[in-house]
């Protein structure tokens, strides 16, 4: 039988090894992440690249289809432009009625918070 002191190290060396174990598997993990999301970094910056080369070329080719009804080139364009203007100033509107501070409380969770305090109104 071994003595109680000379247990109580084993336990600790083994304690030890076990962590150096475990750091160098975290270790290894977040390198493996680190290096997936630069890898899906570089894809969305690559994406958000192509989209509006992909929209721009769309709307070239929309401009150049209409020129083919007779249309001049320089007034086809000048009406997508104005599409694209006024569907921008559109959607703008939309998204800032959306914020309207009034419409972002939860009410509800409001409410049922200000009925357990007491019935206070919101």
């Amino acid at each position: 039988m071994r003595p109680t002191i000379e247990l109580l190290l084993d336990l600790v060396r083994q304690g030890q090894q076990l962590a150096n174990l475990e750091l160098s598997l975290v270790r290894a993990e977040l390198s493996e992440r680190g290096s997936l999301a630069a890898s899906s970094l570089a894809f969305v910056v690559v994406g958000l690249v192509l989209l509006p080369v992909g929209v721009g070329l769309i709307f070239l080719a929309a401009g150049l289809a209409l020129t083919r009804l007779g249309v001049p080139l320089d007034v086809s364009f000048l009406i997508l432009a104005v599409v694209v203007l006024v569907a921008g100033l559109v959607l703008m509107r939309v998204g800032i009625k959306g914020l309207n501070p009034s419409r972002l409380v939860p009410t509800k969770s409001i409410s049922q918070i200000s009925s357990l305090l007491g019935g206070l109104e919101p």
